[in-house]
């Protein structure tokens, strides 16, 4: 094809996508100006481009996000420094009653469980007193618990002085909660009652506090960049308490390690361990066969965290259309009239509109903050990742190419100013088209690897990479930038 005038079926065939992308129908316009066709695509990041929106994007528009302003905004927010003065934390049961915890178990939670917290302090800049009260609910909590834990905590409230409820769901504990809590937070899969003494808890530094996660526990668990810490039952009476220190962990939350791990030996002994320094008595409650060589060994990744660990942050941005902020006024004479004839998108004789587009700061953020039609910018401080969302491409032509073509630009000019930043140090930026990176997965917490990248979305998109069985596939930042914005 040589011309866009007129009107023309085009076909497209790629060899390497899913059955239902085998042949991909498009009707291209005359007024659709941001569309680049490609007979051939002359380079991978052409033809990857073209598989995932079915014609090769092009943007044109300088970029409109104050990149500057962003990076400022998203400073870790870990709550007001604060003195407590009294708090109380208890679980609320399914008939609306209460079980109070024991000083070593507060803050340790259960995500099939519900608990409500008051939190008296006096911030450190003034005298004046502050009251709180948090609902935090388990992801496997029932609704009608949650509702009675409401109920509860309004009272409790009223009693402690506090102005209004925070619920927190787990994942999204705010910093005030975790302060509250002490600045650590541990979180146990199940319930109390019955508990495993066989478990595994991974540590990292989080808003500014530390939060431990049970994982599955496996030799494969383990990450060089935190702390772990493994309890194992050796008989019916006796249960060991290992703590693993990865090679890139912080002092930091090695020191929290220690202080929660007081709290959960029952013998008062801690066994640490060193990043490959693993002994046999270790290795054996992973399972039998499991060695040294079993251990998933440092990474790139994980050797620039080491190289400064305290400064070590992970950031998530949704880039996303802008909401128009028009007036009454100013709608009545830009609305379309009923009898225009035209392309009910726009009149082919007036311009585009230009699409507004706006970098929008996710945090707390987990794993289902990832909507599949959406793109992302993900800050692992030594890698940038752009993840460009599989139903993407179903927006408005001129909107997903906004988003794609200030997504590219963002990211490069964010890598620019990381590197001022940082010393001179610039993060090493990639586009994501398929796939999870090694990595990836543990700068979340609590990941679930059914659900993947982008959930069931994502399968509906004929995508494979919900489930991780596709290899991943990744090009540098600045090649796909110079094949979609041509300004």
């Amino acid at each position: 094809m040589c011309s866009l005038q007129g009107e023309y079926l085009v076909f497209f065939v790629v060899s390497d996508a899913q059955p239902s992308h085998l042949m991909m129908l498009w009707r291209l316009t005359a007024d659709q100006g941001n569309t680049r066709t490609v007979s051939r695509p002359s380079t991978e990041a052409d033809r990857l481009l073209t598989v995932m929106f079915g014609v090769m994007p092009s943007y044109e528009q300088p970029l409109m996000i104050e990149t500057r302003t962003v990076m400022t905004n998203c400073h870790e927010d870990t709550g007001l420094a604060a003195k407590t003065l009294r708090k109380n934390i208890q679980e609320v049961l399914s008939d609306g009653s209460l079980r109070p915890l024991a000083q070593q178990e507060e803050y340790s939670l259960f995500d099939e469980a519900v608990y409500v917290c008051t939190h008296v302090s006096t911030p450190t800049a003034g005298s004046a007193k502050r009251a709180q009260t948090f609902v935090w609910a388990g992801d496997a909590a029932s609704k009608s618990t949650i509702e009675q834990a409401q109920l509860v905590a309004r009272r409790l409230g009223r009693e402690a002085g506090s102005v209004s409820i925070v619920t927190c769901q787990q994942g999204y504990e705010t910093p005030d909660f975790l302060q509250a809590l002490g600045g650590i937070m541990v979180t146990r899969r199940g319930s109390r009652k019955g508990a495993p003494k066989q478990y595994m808890l991974c540590g990292r530094k989080h808003l500014g506090h530390i939060t431990f996660d049970e994982m599955d526990l496996s030799v494969k668990s383990l990450c060089p960049g935190f702390v772990y810490l493994v309890s194992y039952p050796v008989t019916l009476q006796q249960t060991k308490l290992y703590l693993w220190k990865g090679s890139a962990c912080s002092t930091e939350e090695v020191s929290a390690a220690r202080l929660t791990a007081m709290d959960l030996s029952e013998t008062g002994e801690i066994i640490e361990v060193d990043d490959g320094a693993e002994f046999a008595s270790f290795l054996k409650v992973f399972g039998p066969g499991t060695t040294k060589s079993s251990v998933p060994k440092t990474s790139p990744f994980w050797r620039a965290k080491g190289q400064a660990p305290e400064d070590f942050a992970v950031r998530l941005f949704r880039i996303q259309q802008a909401e128009a902020k028009t007036s009454m006024i100013t709608s009545l004479f830009t609305r379309r009239p009923s009898w225009n004839k035209f392309s009910p998108s726009r009149s082919p004789s007036r311009p585009a509109e230009e699409v507004k587009v706006e970098a929008k700061h996710i945090s707390p953020f987990t794993q289902s903050d990832l909507d599949a039609d959406g793109i992302y910018l993900l800050d692992a401080h030594s890698e940038l990742y752009v993840l460009v969302g599989p139903l993407l491409a179903s927006q408005p032509e001129n909107v997903r190419n906004a988003l794609l073509g200030q997504t590219l630009l963002f990211a490069a000019e964010y890598a620019g100013v990381c590197a001022e930043e940082r010393g001179g140090r610039e993060p090493q930026g990639s586009v994501l088209f398929r796939g999870v990176p090694e990595e990836f997965a543990l700068l979340f917490r609590h990941w679930s690897q059914e659900e993947g990248l982008w959930g069931t979305a994502s399968l509906m998109a004929g995508s494979r990479q919900a489930h991780g069985s596709t290899e991943v596939k990744m090009l540098p930042l600045e090649e796909v930038r110079k094949a979609v914005c041509t300004l």
